[in-house]
């Protein structure tokens, strides 16, 4: 049998709390999904994406509950 991955969703809102970027991440913990949505972040501006109403504030969702949240900071992660 295989690892069981677990699925979360995550938002990235910036100082007015408009939505950046957002979408979705899997890893066998929730250890991993975060170390893979750090990379993803970490290539926003290789995607054209600058925000630029800072501070960043991150949120991530597993179904309905908020597993994860960094508070608002002048960088992106």
């Amino acid at each position: 049998m295989g690892a069981r991955y677990e699925h979360y969703r995550w938002w990235l809102l910036d100082g007015d709390l408009e939505i950046v970027s957002d979408g979705r991440v899997a890893g066998a913990s929730l250890l991993a999904a975060l170390a893979d949505l750090s990379r993803q972040i970490d290539r926003l501006g290789n995607r054209g994406q600058h925000p630029t109403n800072q501070p960043y504030r991150l949120i991530v969702y597993k179904g309905a509950a908020v597993v994860a949240v960094r508070p608002a900071t002048l960088g992106i992660c």
